[in-house]
């Protein structure tokens, strides 16, 4: 009988995320850690957008493998500017002025 060979853990730290400016833009990411991404997302205009911020999370779902978090991330940004996008998220559209 054969030792069974034991498997590393499955990278499951990955998060997709949502973040939403004063302005009502979303920005949808995905990321293996959430806590140093939303410290830079408090810059004025951040780097990443080019956008004005600050930009407070307003969804998050964790614990993903990288594989998935980047399909899910893809998946949401197709639906990113349609009432399916908040209807998934489970969250209100921001309001209109």
């Amino acid at each position: 009988m054969q030792d069974a060979v034991s498997q590393p853990a499955p990278d499951t730290q990955w998060s997709v995320f949502v973040l939403r400016n004063p302005a009502g833009r979303c920005f949808v990411g995905h990321t293996d850690n959430l806590d140093a991404f939303l410290a830079s997302a408090d810059a004025s205009v951040a780097q990443w957008t080019g956008q004005p911020g600050p930009w407070p999370l307003i969804w998050k779902h964790v614990g993903l493998s990288e594989m998935n978090a980047r399909k899910y991330e893809i998946s949401l940004k197709k639906d990113r500017n349609t009432p399916q996008f908040y209807k998934r998220l489970g969250i209100e559209p921001p309001a209109r002025e």
